[in-house]
């Protein structure tokens, strides 16, 4: 029984610094993936906006998005486009845009197969910076979402 009362203060002071870059280290994460929610957030509220007001204003779109996040340094990135909705083979309720120009009348059809109709894509776009200098993790990510729909 001798000499085991130091045991555990050595084991403490072996875990603890352990323990304490292990929570840095999440903590990290954490605000990354934060970040990357409150962007894909910020894409769907510019999305939703348009939808909601069925046109396209790019910088009503953008306003919409930037109000969604708490976020500073978001870059929003809206653009409207002309494409046709074609349901994919062998994925029922998935979708894919074919090009289109929307030269014929609302709701016409594309090629025998999906309606043509105008589009909105919002991109959201933020630089991270990690607060951990260390080099097990990259210093800067690009967080990115992207949202698109059919607005008519």
């Amino acid at each position: 029984m001798f000499g085991e009362e130091g045991t555990a203060l050595i084991e403490a002071s072996i875990i603890a610094p352990i323990l304490v870059g292990m929570s840095i280290y999440a903590a990290d994460f954490g605000l990354l993936f934060y970040t990357n929610m409150q962007v894909q957030n910020a894409a769907q509220a510019g999305a939703q906006w348009a939808i909601a007001n069925r046109i396209f204003n790019s910088a009503n779109v953008q306003t919409a998005a930037t109000n969604a996040t708490p976020l500073t340094g978001v870059t929003i990135t809206p653009s409207e486009f002309c494409g046709c909705s074609v349901s994919s083979s062998g994925s029922a309720g998935v979708t894919s845009l074919a090009a289109g120009s929307c030269t014929s009348a609302p709701n016409s059809t594309c090629n025998g197969s999906g309606v043509e109709g105008n589009y909105v894509r919002v991109t959201a776009t933020k630089t991270y910076n990690s607060f951990v200098p260390f080099g097990l993790i990259a210093r800067t990510y690009n967080v990115s979402a992207t949202t698109t729909a059919r607005i008519q």
